[in-house]
């Protein structure tokens, strides 16, 4: 490997000393790696040389007219920065892989070469589908110029398997044209272990409830009161209000929230399936058993949590040996005579109304009260239309990738009509309309047009205690019309600037509302 010297030489401020000095190194035909040329200060990187000719070539610079002083320096300025960035590089906790536009890896740091199983020295220079696939993101990335985030990858090859989560972006010229880009890489198990570190704070364990209607903020308060204790609960709610969104919200913020979280839907499977499940069998206990014998779902949750959704669905056989659970701990496999103790909170959920089937014989008294010791009510959709804002916004986000759309948000009649419904099937019904309308729509705003509902269900006078639909808050009417002054004035004048002159405001201002409002934009 060649080796390098560098020189600093003082000079007066006069134009030409830099060219006089790299000529004076060309008289002695030594190669010159890099030069750095600063007001009165000249940095140059060249091959080593003996002693003898090192001398004498510092003697014949400091003969030059104007030359005040040269030493040998350590690293050019370049070189110290470069250090810098690549140290700090080295030093993050996730890989930074970077490629130029011919796909060459320029970049590649230690967390890296842990992920993909190889030295940095094997890989830089060379082409990146050496060591990925040639339908990666990365690669794809390259192709489109189009950013991606937080996308999956399972990699297996001849060093080994990768499993990690990515994220990426284009480095752009002047001109927009992709010339690079850089990815981070996360190890899959890392990244789930973080995100259980975020979903264990309040914060986090409600980022997947989209709303903040009193109705809905009472629930999470509710939610994180009763999340640390061991009591059974039972959410109880309609269809399509989020029961399972929510028991996970309370499991996250439990003290078992580092344990395994079960689920089953009691309304999925028939009896003899359900108590196979739950409780497990023994090998051969009945015909098609495994030879190997099962734990059941009480078993799998030990020291966890079990949600038992659509609890009311449940037979009276299989009521009276839950109860059993739930009284004394303990649970015996189909065709044992053994039972186990088990560890296990309960996390129940119905839509039913299990008062009246308790009345009708279908639901064991003494098993609601085992149930019902903190019951938390989730409000459907109807209760709550002062979020279907933001729920809107939530979905349009969510869908514009499967629906190949580039939607930035809904207009006021559009939203209005939304909250004139009765939302029979709740967040879920909510979720089709929008994903329907997103399909219809053209544009880059959906309207009214585009929306395609059930209008039997519009909200209508009931009796003389109705109560009209919430209306928009100010703030969120301002906000809607001027997403959509924004967004139409773009596809109009295609420039940040002509519509910040065209609504009167600054430039600066509409780059902050485009990021405010995620409108996706490429001037």
């Amino acid at each position: 490997m060649k080796e390098w010297i560098r020189f600093e030489v003082t000079t007066i401020n006069k134009v030409g000393m830099a060219l006089q000095i790299l000529n004076e190194i060309c008289k002695y035909k030594i190669d010159i790696d890099s030069l750095e040329v600063f007001f009165a200060k000249t940095i140059v990187k060249i091959e080593q040389v003996d002693n003898d000719k090192k001398e004498q070539l510092i003697a014949n610079i400091k003969r030059l007219d104007g030359v005040i002083d040269i030493r040998e320096v350590g690293l050019l300025e370049y070189e110290k920065n470069e250090r810098k960035t690549l140290a700090f590089i080295d030093s993050v906790d996730e890989g930074i892989l970077a490629v130029n536009k011919n796909l060459e890896i320029e970049i590649f740091n230690s967390y890296c070469e842990e992920m993909f199983h190889c030295k940095r020295e094997e890989v830089l220079g060379e082409n990146v589908k050496k060591l990925l696939k040639s339908d990666s993101p990365m690669i794809t990335l390259m192709k489109t110029g189009e950013k991606y985030d937080n996308i999956e990858v399972y990699l297996k090859n001849s060093r080994g398997e990768s499993h990690y989560l990515t994220t990426g972006r284009p480095i752009n010229d002047d001109n927009g044209h992709t010339i690079g880009a850089v990815a981070s890489i996360r190890d899959i198990k890392k990244a789930i272990e973080l995100a259980n570190v975020v979903s264990s704070t309040e914060e986090g364990a409600f980022s997947g409830i989209i709303g903040n209607s009193p109705a809905i903020e009472k629930v999470k308060k509710m939610s994180t009161a009763v999340a640390k204790s061991n009591s059974t609960i039972l959410l109880r709610g309609d269809s399509g209000t989020g029961k399972e969104v929510f028991a996970r919200a309370i499991q996250s913020l439990s003290n078992r929230k580092n344990k395994k979280f079960v689920t089953i839907n009691c309304a999925a499977l028939p009896d003899n399936l359900i108590e196979s499940e739950l409780f497990g069998y023994e090998k051969g206990s009945f015909t098609g058993a495994s030879n190997t014998g099962k734990d059941g779902l009480f078993k799998e949750a030990n020291e966890g949590t079990l949600f038992l959704d659509e609890i009311g669905e449940l037979s009276i056989v299989l009521q009276a040996k839950l109860l059993r659970v739930l009284q004394e701990g303990v649970i015996r496999k189909i065709g044992s005579t053994k039972e186990e103790k088990v560890d296990v909170r309960i996390i129940a959920a119905t839509n039913r109304n299990l008062e009246k089937m308790i009345r009708d014989g279908e639901f064991r008294e003494d098993l609601y009260y085992r149930l019902n010791v903190i019951p938390i009510y989730i409000p459907p959709l109807k209760e709550r239309l002062e979020d279907i804002t933001a729920l809107v916004s939530f979905f349009i986000n969510k869908l514009n990738k499967t629906t190949n759309k580039n939607i930035s948000g809904a207009n006021l009649q559009f939203i209005k009509e939304l909250m004139n419904y009765d939302w029979p099937g709740n967040i879920r019904e909510l979720q089709n309309v929008v994903e329907r309308a997103m399909n219809l729509c053209e544009g880059r705003i959906l309207i009214l047009d585009n929306l395609i509902i059930n209008f039997e269900h519009k909200s209508k006078v009931k009796s003389n205690n109705y109560e009209p639909p919430k209306e928009l808050k100010l703030k969120e009417i301002v906000e809607i019309h001027e997403k959509e002054a924004i967004i139409n004035g773009l596809e109009k004048y295609k420039s940040c600037r002509k519509v910040a002159k065209a609504l009167g405001v600054s430039h600066t201002t509409i780059i902050n509302k485009i990021k405010k409002y995620n409108i996706k934009w490429k001037e």
